[in-house]
């Protein structure tokens, strides 16, 4: 079912908004320590996502199975991440990458929902519309706000 390939491409959106992080620091925390959790937190993530494939939500069962969990694996993303301080300057940004990963998480419960009630238009209209989701807007935003703060984009 090609309306599912957003699924492939979620935790790379929210592992490169991680990986944004690798300039200047803040007072505070160091960026080496800053950046060291984030990357684990990042792997942390992929991990529990590697599950996410189109080929394993081909039927309504799978599709419920794999959105439940992507939406656990955002949430607990979140959590890893509110678990890092960040560097004074980083702050703000860090707080939009932990509320952007609870948002996804939602998109995935709201998806679940759908595909659990068989309403295929609305599973559809979700996942292709992902990148636009007040989730990944929110993670865009943190992106942008760390590189204008001078953290290097890799």
């Amino acid at each position: 079912m090609s309306a599912l390939r957003p699924l492939t491409t979620l935790a790379p959106v929210a592992a490169a908004v991680a990986l944004f992080v690798a300039g200047c620091g803040g007072s505070g925390v160091s960026k080496n320590d800053y950046v060291k959790d984030l990357n684990e937190a990042v792997a942390s993530l992929q991990k529990s996502t590697s599950s996410l494939t189109p080929e394993a939500a081909t039927s309504g069962g799978a599709a419920v199975k794999q959105l439940e969990s992507g939406g656990q694996a955002m949430d607990v993303a979140a959590e890893n991440f509110n678990n890092i301080t960040p560097p004074d300057d980083a702050e703000h940004a860090h707080g939009q990458i932990v509320d952007g990963l609870h948002k996804l998480a939602d998109t995935f419960r709201d998806a679940a929902d759908a595909a659990r009630s068989k309403d295929s238009d609305k599973l559809v209209k979700l996942l292709q519309g992902i990148q636009d989701t007040p989730g990944a807007k929110e993670l865009q935003a943190a992106t942008e706000e760390l590189a204008a703060k001078g953290y290097n984009v890799q």
